[in-house]
């Protein structure tokens, strides 16, 4: 699925749907931020819904402690709720050692901010695929 694909009311709804959400990661993380390297951040407000997409971009192959520095200074001036972040980037669509020690930097961060993470994403010219949410999953 794509961005094509989502409902005109999407910013209506809640994105507990991963489909749902994995369209919205495609909507807002442009290729050209997916090429340069990017992380994306998709403010959502208590019910779940996009309230800002938020993409700092050129950060080339983002790094954990850049993704943890700009988790936190846009979580100290946004009221954050819930939270759909991606790592664009260009390469392989297999995930990376990199990718899963940014995921858990967001994850990490978004706990110490008292953020519902509702999932984390890594967009590539190729398509959006979302990182295992491995407690999720075990339980």
């Amino acid at each position: 699925m794509t961005f094509h694909d989502l409902p005109d009311n999407f910013r209506d709804l809640p994105l507990d749907d991963s489909i749902l959400r994995a369209d919205a990661v495609d909507l807002f993380v442009s290729y050209a931020d997916r090429d340069l390297g990017c992380l994306a951040l998709i403010a959502l407000d208590e019910q779940h819904r996009v309230t800002a997409p938020i993409v700092i971009t050129e950060m080339g192959a983002g790094q954990p402690d850049g993704i943890r520095h700009a988790l936190r200074t846009i979580g100290a001036q946004l009221e954050l709720r819930g939270l759909v972040a991606a790592i664009g980037r260009h390469g392989s669509p297999l995930f990376t050692d990199n990718d899963r020690a940014c995921h858990q930097a967001i994850v990490d961060v978004c706990r110490e901010l008292g953020v519902d993470l509702l999932g984390t994403y890594i967009a590539l010219g190729s398509g959006v695929r979302e990182l295992p949410d491995h407690l999720r999953m075990a339980s």
